[in-house]
């Protein structure tokens, strides 16, 4: 351990309730150990590799879900006794959900962040509590957020700014970036005003409670949403935004699981202004070339879905290309600062980071950008622990000096691009097979469209990437030229089968799965990989 909080208390297990209700669970875990030793051999080319960021800094199997799974399983079957080195010991999962992606037990993979979750509240209720963690609770009831300071406090990064006390428009700060992460803020704020953004913000902004809700500390989590909630219908919203991905994560899923209701629109600030980018509201412009990376939050990713809308805002700004690391997606490294490991073991969580900080480092980028204030300050924290000099910005602080006033300049459409959206249009029994639902993101020299299976053998081609597909395929122009010429859909798959598995420089097909195999075949894919000779 990288260190301990606690004095040496054991206590046979008497009442682990939350926990109680995912024993079945675990019992699917056939210890594979896909949750932390995956690699792209094993993966079926997916960005994955060694997916426990944890594990990865610790080594020992007990920081992995499956080590983690067993020894919940000798808790609940009073082989192992409570004690506070079981305290230590479950607060260092960030609860990322990495493992649940490599997992093949379920469709969805097994919940190990859920199954956390419930330990710390067990071990809450039976009194086996870390100090710093009542602290923070106290602070959070006494003063709205978790960092002991003051609520009068909370809006004076503004200055002395006189806000609405209605608009449509609510920009939900978020603690860390009120009081530790400001310059997001503050940069979050001007580049709305720059964008003339009709918003406000609330004038008593209590903590979301995520903090709370993931170190099981459950009991102030109803007043603190209450009073948010109150505010926000007293001002009128009719959209909320944040740049906090834990803010996002709470108000998306955990507030409405909770059994509260909310008739506003619910938005990252990342989909916020990806809507913008759309609508041709805003465009943005480097003015001078410039090669980035993007973190993967994992409130915002894994936990949230949010994958493609940031990408989409970064590889709108003219000048700036972006490389994608080697994990990505909902397969990107956790930054380590999540699920209170940040706050409880600092030195593990600056670990983390710094391997991802190597893994940026790798791609040869100019910057790394991320989407939440705590990603951000893990990873500012893990380049200084590692002695990196690769700088670190949140998207709004990145884009607010690149915005200009009018849509983006429209390039030239890709004739071939269009050739091959009107052949898959035309030869929907290509996707024969496929359930209702299934999406498939087509890249063809960086220029992207996706499919979507509707029906039986009943498709939409649409010209934009796709939001979360299943599988992302990257052709050679010289693979599709030949490819659209067969008026078979037998001929087609033959063929695309061949390019992949016998490529040459010129015809060749690269396919990313963002599944797992077992939703994979759930989706019907199957049958086009035969016909390809794939499987």
């Amino acid at each position: 351990m990288h260190q301990k909080f606690s004095k040496e208390v054991t206590k046979i297990t008497t009442n682990l309730k939350n926990l109680s209700k995912y024993e079945d669970e675990m019992w699917l875990c056939a210890r594979c150990g896909d949750c932390s030793l995956a690699d792209k051999t094993v993966a079926s080319n997916r960005d994955v590799y060694l997916p426990c960021a944890i594990k990865n800094v610790l080594g020992f199997e007990a920081f992995a879900a499956r080590g983690r799974i067993m020894i919940m399983n000798d808790l609940l079957n009073e082989r192992i006794p409570l004690s506070n080195d079981i305290v230590d010991w479950a607060h260092t999962c960030t609860t990322c959900k990495s493992c649940m992606e490599t997992c093949t037990a379920t469709a969805d993979g097994i919940n190990l962040p859920d199954m956390i979750e419930a330990l710390r509240r067990d071990l809450v209720q039976n009194e086996f509590v870390m100090p710093k963690h009542q602290v923070i609770e106290d602070s959070i009831n006494e003063l709205g957020n978790p960092y002991k300071e003051p609520s009068g406090k909370r809006l004076e990064l503004f200055g002395n700014r006189v806000w609405p006390e209605t608009a449509p428009v609510i920009y939900y700060v978020g603690c860390t970036s009120s009081y530790r992460e400001q310059e997001i803020a503050r940069t979050t704020v001007e580049l709305f005003d720059k964008l003339g953004i009709d918003y406000t913000v609330l004038p008593e902004e209590q903590c979301c409670g995520s903090v709370l809700l993931r170190l099981g500390r459950t009991k102030s989590f109803e007043r603190i949403t209450k009073m948010n909630l109150e505010q926000m219908k007293a001002a009128g919203a009719q959209t909320i935004v944040t740049a906090c991905a834990g803010c996002y994560r709470t108000w998306k899923i955990d507030v409405p699981n909770e059994g509260y209701k909310y008739d506003f629109e619910l938005l990252h600030v990342t989909e916020f202004l990806d809507r913008m980018v759309g609508e041709g509201k805003v465009s943005f412009e480097s003015p001078k070339p410039l090669k980035v990376t993007y973190h993967d939050p994992c409130h915002l990713g894994r936990h949230a879905e949010v994958y493609e809308a940031p990408r989409r805002v970064i590889e709108s700004v003219e000048n700036v290309t972006l490389v994608e690391m080697e994990t990505n997606k909902r397969y990107a490294h956790c930054c380590g600062s999540g699920g209170g490991v940040k706050g409880s073991f600092g030195n593990l969580a600056n670990d983390v980071a710094g391997n991802r900080i190597r893994e940026a480092e790798e791609t040869e980028v100019d910057v790394l950008i991320t989407a939440c204030p705590f990603c951000h300050k893990g990873l500012v924290d893990g380049a200084k622990h590692i002695d990196s000099e690769l700088p670190v910005v949140d998207l709004p602080e990145f884009l607010l000096p690149f915005v200009r006033k009018g849509r983006k300049r429209i390039m030239a459409e890709n004739p071939l691009k269009k050739k091959f959206m009107t052949y898959l249009t035309a030869h929907p029994k290509i996707f024969e097979g496929l359930k209702k639902g299934a999406t498939i993101d087509y890249d063809l020299e960086g220029d992207r469209f996706h499919v979507f299976v509707t029906g039986k053998s009943q498709i939409d081609v649409n010209p934009v990437r796709a939001e979360n597909p299943d599988v992302e395929l990257i052709f050679a122009p010289k693979a599709v030229e030949k490819l659209i010429t067969f008026d078979s859909e037998d001929e087609y798959a033959a063929r695309f089968g061949l390019f992949f598995k016998e490529p040459t420089d010129d015809e060749w097909i690269k396919f990313v799965l963002r599944l797992n195999i077992v939703k994979l075949l759930m989706k019907g894919y199957r049958k086009f990989a035969q016909k390809a000779g794939l499987i």
